[in-house]
């Protein structure tokens, strides 16, 4: 809901312009609406239009078939029914979204059959560059509600690093936090929380999977990734080969609980 008639009153103007009609035609028309017959300088008054450009604008609305006017004199203006006045143009825009979406039916279907035959489905993911990458894991971190599964190599540190903010106000929301950390991913002078669960593996790929159903995969030294949701074939796979290796590995035992890389 608008908050104020001034932007309410934009709102029509613009769309006035969208069906069609100059900003002066717009504002000319939308001030005549419920005034009944007025005079030309009542409508420069109304809407503020120069005086000297009234009659020309007038007659360009008379034209479209949105104000009548009474020739007699003085002249009279009166603004049409906007429902009969606006019908056969919407109308036509029914008709042209109509046809317009039969023509991207057509494109898509073309599209799917020349990929269809040479044995491809189409996919979607998003390639990122290092700032969008860190920005994209906290945005996904704050939307997650159950789990989050992070594998990370000897880069890795670097990585988490950069969300280790909304991790932590994550475990506060309830939110399970695993992370597997490559064997040489290790500095006994950063502390983690005891809320996240940390094991120790071979692990080659920086991964973060969210609520088991989306994930972003990372480059080795964070300069690039990429976002995968829930359609991607290989997402289950990826996130069953973490419970896997999860499962096989031993908890990582530190000593005051010192580890990897960041302090939370």
């Amino acid at each position: 809901m608008m908050s104020t008639d001034g932007n309410v009153n934009n709102e029509i103007l613009g769309g006035l312009e969208e069906l069609g009609l100059s900003q002066y035609e717009a504002s000319a028309y939308y001030s005549l609406l419920g005034k009944g017959m007025v005079s030309a300088t009542e409508i420069a008054y109304f809407s503020n239009l120069p005086r000297t450009k009234i009659y020309f604008i007038l007659k360009k609305l008379e034209k479209k078939n949105l104000v009548f006017i009474n020739y007699q004199k003085p002249l009279m203006f009166r603004a049409l029914s906007p429902k009969d006045s606006f019908g056969n143009i919407l109308s036509k825009y029914e008709n042209r979204i109509k046809s317009l979406k039969k023509i991207i039916e057509s494109l898509q279907q073309i599209n799917e059959n020349g990929l269809k035959n040479k044995g491809i489905e189409e996919k979607r993911y998003l390639v990122l560059n290092q700032f969008s990458t860190d920005s994209k894991i906290i945005e996904l971190i704050k939307n997650t509600n159950e789990s989050i599964d992070i594998s990370l190599n000897h880069w890795g540190n670097v990585i988490l690093n950069a969300s280790k903010e909304e991790i932590l106000k994550a475990i506060y929301r309830g939110v399970k936090v695993r992370i597997l950390f490559d064997f040489m991913c290790r500095d006994d002078s950063i502390i983690l929380p005891n809320a996240i669960d940390k094991k120790s593996a071979k692990i080659s790929t920086n991964m973060y999977i969210f609520d088991n159903n989306s994930m972003i995969i990372i480059n080795n030294d964070g300069t690039k990734s990429a976002y995968f949701d829930s359609h991607e074939i290989f997402v289950p796979t990826l996130v069953s080969q973490f419970n896997d290796t999860w499962v096989k590995m031993e908890t990582v035992s530190l000593e005051n609980n010192k580890v990897e890389s960041i302090n939370l």
